[in-house]
C-alpha cells in the first residue's frame, strides 16, 4: 500500500495538526483554495511538478506504481484523482503499515515542536523499509541571501500571470504566516523525528526535496 499524504497519517495527526495551526493567528493551512490550487500554486512555485517527478521517479525504480491519497481536505480528495493517472483516490482507515508517505509544503506552517512531532509521527507509521518524503519550502542562510532569494521569488510570481500586488502579499507572508527553515535544520528535524537515513533529493532557489529511509 502506498500513501501520498499531505499532512500526516493518522486522523490523530490530522486533528493536532489543526489545532496547532488554528492556534497561530492569521494562520492558514495553506494560501489557496482546492479548487484553485493547482493553477495557483504552479504561479507560485518554481519547479512545483518536479516535486511529484522526483517522488515518482524514486518510486518507479523500486517498481512501486499504485498509490492511495490522503489528505485532511475532503475538497482534494476530489481533485488528487487528476494528479496523477496511477493514484487511487481512497479515504484511508488502517494506519501504522505504509510503505511510502508524503508531505509536501506542510511543514513550515508549524512550530519547530509540531514539526519534529509530524515528521515523528509520519515515520513511526511507516514500514520497515519504508520511505518519507518531504518537500519544503526552505530559508537563505543570511538576511542577505533572504533578500536576493525573495525578490527573485517575487519576480517568479509577476511572470507567470500574478499581478504584482498580489506576488507582494506572498512574500510578506514569509515569517508570519509559514516559516521556512534551512537545509541543515531540515536534517536536523528529520533527525529529531527519528528519521536516520535523511537524503537531499533536489533543491531550487526556494525549495527542497528530502528522502528519508527507515531501517
Amino acid at each position: 500500500m502506498f500513501c501520498f499524504v499531505k499532512f500526516c497519517e493518522s486522523k490523530k495527526a490530522y486533528r493536532e495538526i489543526s489545532s496547532t495551526i488554528r492556534r497561530r493567528d492569521k494562520m492558514k493551512h495553506t494560501a489557496f483554495k482546492a479548487e484553485e490550487y493547482d493553477k495557483k500554486i504552479r504561479q507560485t512555485l518554481p519547479y512545483y511538478e518536479d516535486f511529484y517527478k522526483q517522488i515518482l521517479d524514486i518510486l518507479s525504480v523500486m517498481g512501486k506504481n499504485d498509490a492511495v491519497w490522503l489528505d485532511i481536505s475532503k475538497n482534494r480528495f476530489q481533485k488528487a484523482g487528476n494528479r496523477f493517472e496511477q493514484t487511487a483516490v481512497q479515504e484511508i482507515e488502517e494506519y501504522e503499515k505504509y510503505d511510502v508517505i508524503t508531505a509536501v509544503q506542510v511543514n513550515h506552517y508549524l512550530s519547530e515542536k509540531d514539526r519534529e512531532s509530524a515528521v515523528k509521527n509520519c515515520y513511526q507509521a511507516l514500514k520497515k523499509g519504508g520511505i518519507f518524503f518531504s518537500f519544503e519550502n526552505i530559508a537563505p542562510n543570511s538576511e542577505k541571501g533572504k533578500q536576493i532569494v525573495l525578490q527573485r521569488w517575487q519576480n517568479y510570481q509577476i511572470a507567470n500571470g500574478k499581478d504584482p500586488a498580489e506576488a507582494d502579499a506572498h512574500i510578506r507572508r514569509y515569517g508570519t504566516e509559514y516559516f521556512p527553515i534551512t537545509v541543515n535544520a531540515h536534517f536536523e528535524t528529520m533527525q529529531k523525528g527519528g528519521v536516520q537515513n535523511v537524503e537531499l533529493i533536489w533543491m531550487s532557489y526556494m525549495q527542497a526535496g528530502f528522502m528519508g529511509i527507515k531501517e
